[in-house]
């Protein structure tokens, strides 16, 4: 008898601990095309079991969370979607699963990750939600609007220099497009993320890329693109909410613009060259220390499963159509560079895991201008003129590449 109870005991403490030891799930809120789900500590995707149960009228997609529990019973209860999801529905399956059931009257793609600040994401059918309020944080301003950094005053190394306005704008429409796209230039860094730094570091990331930007800006603004800018003044962005932000204005084209460095000395004064890269996995030792660079700022361990599983719901051709891009605007660069520039090396156009350009729903590229690590290319990422060059290539790049995807749906 005292075996028995003493077996009793031990299987309620064991049964006690294993629900002290679960996930708590506070939240679950309505994103673009997404739920986000909120714990108060990190979910990993290892530990989701998805299966689709399906019949003659509806597909159901369960998405088990394991060591989890509900915080309340209403969760749902700020939820908003429409067709084609016909439900979602949420609920303490066993004592340590919550089970969330997506129906839908039509088959989609599937995604879920991890995202920062113990979030979790759940992706919806596209068109079924979309909530304004996830963006409030990201205030961008209208390019050119402070007139403390008017397109002819750059950074110089630390300080503000007024340079000459000499730079030759694109002033004719593209001709060719049929549409008014919208495209989302990404300055990359910013505030206290300087991004990359030269030896001495006098020459910062954040603040040539920022100019790069504006001046990208302009030309597809006299182009006649809408564009519109993650950040236009020194403020840094969280990595995950830039994409998010161009998939809410319904972008066309997410360009987000860094400028690449090496660690290593000896190598620093050879190591140098425009590159651009598209979101897929990477393939050579090259792309992965880049990406690994420009991650850092908010990569953690749990996150890499994350961008794994991301990966493998790319679909083909969004790939395709991201490498599309990456080839024109990297063309266009070198075209005009080399126009007035001598030694203006190619780095290529590569694949790699850059979390910046994860979630995005639209072609999605990211643009290394050069080495700020170079002797001879950081005074050029700081030269208006040589600023305005790239800018000028990255604007037909992108022009050229939505007027041959005119042409192929023609």
């Amino acid at each position: 008898m005292g075996n028995r109870v003493l077996a009793l005991f031990l299987i309620a403490a064991l049964s006690l601990a294993a629900h002290a030891r679960d996930r708590i799930l506070r939240s679950v809120k309505t994103g673009y095309d997404r739920l986000i789900l909120r714990y108060d500590r990190p979910m990993l995707p290892s530990e989701v079991r998805t299966l689709l149960l399906r019949n003659a009228k509806t597909l159901r997609y369960v998405f088990d969370f394991r060591h989890t529990r509900l915080a309340g019973p209403d969760l749902l209860r700020s939820v908003r979607y429409h067709a084609p999801v016909r439900s979602i529905r949420l609920a303490q399956y066993r004592p340590h699963t919550v089970r969330l059931v997506v129906e839908t009257a039509e088959p989609y793609a599937v995604a879920h990750y991890a995202i920062p600040k113990n979030g979790y994401v759940v992706a919806l059918p596209k068109g079924s939600s979309s909530v304004r309020s996830l963006f409030a944080g990201i205030k961008t301003l209208p390019v050119g609007r402070k007139k403390a950094h008017p397109a002819h005053v750059v950074y110089h190394a630390g300080r503000t220099v007024r340079a000459k306005p000499k730079a030759r704008l694109i002033c004719t429409p593209y001709a060719h497009l049929k549409k008014r796209y919208t495209v989302v230039i990404d300055p990359g860094h910013g505030g206290h993320d300087s991004g990359a730094l030269d030896p001495s570091h006098r020459y910062q990331e954040k603040r040539a890329v920022l100019a790069i930007a504006r001046k990208v800006a302009r030309h597809l603004k006299r182009m006649g693109f809408r564009v519109l800018m993650t950040r236009s003044s020194d403020r840094f962005i969280k990595l995950h909410r830039r994409t998010r932000y161009a998939n809410f204005k319904h972008a066309d084209i997410f360009v987000s613009i860094h400028a690449n460095a090496v660690g290593n000395l000896r190598r620093a004064s050879t190591a140098r060259g425009v590159e651009t890269y598209y979101l897929s996995p990477a393939r050579s030792a090259r792309a992965r220390r880049v990406a690994a660079k420009e991650n850092s700022i908010a990569f953690r361990k749990y996150y890499r499963e994350s961008m794994n599983v991301y990966l493998q719901t790319l679909t083909r051709s969004k790939i395709v159509y991201s490498n599309m891009l990456a080839l024109d605007v990297q063309s266009h660069i070198l075209k005009e560079l080399r126009k007035h520039y001598k030694g203006v090396v190619d780095g290529g156009v590569r694949p790699a895991p850059f979390w910046v350009l994860v979630g995005a729903e639209m072609p999605a590229i990211l643009v290394e201008t050069g080495y700020i690590t170079h002797p001879s290319e950081k005074r050029r990422l700081y030269d208006p003129r040589y600023q305005d060059l790239l800018a000028r290539g990255i604007a037909e790049g992108i022009a050229r590449f939505l007027a041959n995807r005119e042409r192929e749906l023609e």
